[in-house]
């Protein structure tokens, strides 16, 4: 029996779930009943999309939001990640050609053909071909994360103990409390001020 890489016969509506998905608030489980009163996709074609939703990694077993449903979400991102799930979930049809997003539809049906073992008249290839290529428009291959900037340390207030000796033999303690600051000119005036005016 042939194992089928994932697809929906309503491949044409992909494009109006995932941009629902974004929108909406994101559930504790994604139901039928979610997506009808939610999402408004009332549509009976839409039933399908909760186990292709699986597939693709955006729902765990017991229809759970998992990771890749949250960051996809997330505008900056959500084309990187649609991209990464495409890899990986049709990764028979990568390993026949490392840029499949790139083929038309009737090079993807043949290469379907070939990972799959059938032929190339078979009717599901079509199905499999289009929503493949409708998911393809949803995602950036080309792009990568922005890491996010790391904040620079800043110096904490430390109580700085200095010996500073006299000429009479009598040494004093001096605390300082520097300023919370990455400057280092900030530091460079303060010691050349103690130099200068006590360090004699």
């Amino acid at each position: 029996m042939v194992e089928y890489l994932p697809y929906v016969n309503s491949y044409g509506q992909l494009k109006e779930l995932f941009k629902r998905i974004k929108e909406a608030s994101v559930p504790p489980k994604f139901t039928q009943d979610f997506l009808s009163t939610v999402l408004n996709l009332k549509s009976s074609s839409f039933r399908p999309m909760i186990p292709f939703l699986k597939k693709l990694g955006f729902l765990d077993t017991a229809n759970v939001p998992t990771k890749v449903y949250t960051d996809f979400r997330d505008e900056t991102i959500s084309k990187i990640i649609m991209a990464r799930q495409i890899r990986s979930t049709y990764d028979q049809l990568y390993t026949a050609h490392a840029y499949a997003h790139k083929l038309d539809k009737e090079a993807i049906i043949s290469k379907l053909s070939s990972v799959l073992g059938t032929s190339k008249d078979d009717g599901n290839l079509p199905t499999i071909a289009s929503t493949f290529s409708e998911l393809c428009k949803l995602a950036d291959f080309e792009g990568k994360p922005q890491p996010r900037p790391t904040p620079k340390p800043t110096v904490p207030m430390t109580p700085v103990q200095l010996q500073v000796p006299a000429k009479l033999g009598i040494s004093y303690t001096i605390n300082l409390n520097l300023p919370p600051t990455t400057d280092i000119e900030v530091f460079n005036a303060i010691f050349k001020a103690l130099k200068e005016n006590l360090l004699k």
